[in-house]
Parts: structure tokens; sequence; C-alpha cells
């Protein structure tokens, strides 16, 4: 893979992670409302799977990637740690939907944005990274 697929990699990367975190703000603060305007699917435990899916495979190819040319384990590690907030907000505390002023759902709520937040942190680390070898 050549220099600039890398660099889209991680554009495509930060771009899907900000959709990620916005979709967990979304369904944890108006989740009421994605039903009103026939969104209500985009709660459900296929959505997260499939946003979940989707930065794993782009991560994980650009941690493999970055690492190959930078070196460096940083990228590696806040990319897990985002991955670990994420999976832990949603299936292992997981979002309640029913409940608007539990603390537990505030938490999970909280613990998701940051979570998708930290990937697009971890995508820009990798992508200038990658530009600081040229």
């Amino acid at each position: 893979m050549t220099m600039g697929r890398q660099v889209d990699l991680d554009k495509v990367g930060a771009c899907a992670s900000s959709v990620c975190a916005v979709h967990c703000l979304i369904t944890g603060v108006a989740y009421g409302l994605l039903s009103i305007v026939g969104l209500d699917f985009l709660g459900s435990t296929a959505a997260d799977i499939a946003f979940l899916a989707i930065a794993v495979l782009v991560g994980g190819f650009a941690v493999v990637m970055g690492y190959r040319r930078h070196r460096s384990l940083l990228p590696a590690t806040i990319f897990a740690t985002g991955l670990a907030l994420v999976v832990l907000s949603h299936f292992v505390l997981g979002h309640r939907h029913d409940d608007h002023h539990d603390h537990s759902h505030l938490l999970t709520t909280v613990l998701a944005v940051i979570g998708g937040l930290t990937l697009v942190g971890f995508h820009f680390l990798n992508s200038r990274l990658h530009r600081r070898i040229r």
C-alpha cells in the first residue's frame, strides 16, 4: 500500500469515527426523536455493530500500515483505548434508551462519545506521524 492510500485511510477513518461519535451522542441524548423522524434504526444493536465493524476494519488497517511506516505504538494504544470505550459503553454497560435520567445512561453516552472522539484522535495522530516520515 502506498503512502497516498494510507493518508486516505486515516481521512476515511477520522470521518467514520466522527460519524460514530455523533451517532453515540444522538442516540444517547435524543433517541426518542430518532423514531419521530424515522431514524430509530440508528439506535439498534445492528447499527452499533456496523459502526464498530467499520472502526475495527479501517482502524486496524491504519494501525498496521502506520506502524510499518512510523514504528510508533502510540497510535495503536490510542486506537485500542477508543475501541475499548465504545465496546464498554455499548456492549458491556449497554445503552438504555428507556430512562434518559438514569446516571448509568449518561455514563454510557459519555464513554461512547469519548471513545468515538478518541478514535478520531488516533487517525489524526497516525496521519501526522506518517507525514513526518516523508
